[in-house]
């Protein structure tokens, strides 16, 4: 980028004008864009993540968090534009939540689909062999 002049207090002004970020229409787009497409993301792995063999209170859990974490980072956005800037490191909190959730989800569900019957069916051979 080639700077700009410098010349007069109206060029000075305009470099060091503060980036108040996103317009209200922008935000306001973004946010519906992010909470629909992010909330059927959690809805569908939810819904397999909810079949999983884990503690009913580890799935409850695993399943209210993430649109906790959806409300405490998109709110932050707005939080963070309106009112207090510090609140975007509330964005990054509710963003590594997400994401870990998300992992979460896939990762156990990936386990019970496929690790878990793989050692059911060993153990029973394994045990087939011995009575043999």
């Amino acid at each position: 980028m080639p700077i700009p002049p410098l010349t007069s207090f109206e060029d000075v002004q305009k470099v060091i004008a503060i980036d108040t970020g996103e317009s209200l229409l922008q935000l306001a787009r973004v946010s519906h864009v992010h909470l629909l497409g992010i909330s059927i993301i959690f809805l569908l792995t939810g819904a397999i993540f909810s079949l999983s063999v884990t503690p009913i209170w580890f799935r409850v859990s695993a399943l209210v968090l993430p649109y906790l974490s959806i409300v405490m980072d998109i709110g932050s956005w707005w939080v963070t534009k309106y009112y207090d800037p510090a609140f975007a490191y509330i964005v990054i909190l509710g963003g590594a939540l997400m994401g870990l959730m998300l992992a979460c989800q896939i990762f156990v569900s990936l386990w019970d689909m496929w690790i878990v019957p793989f050692r059911a069916s060993t153990q029973t051979k394994s045990q087939r062999g011995k009575l043999a």
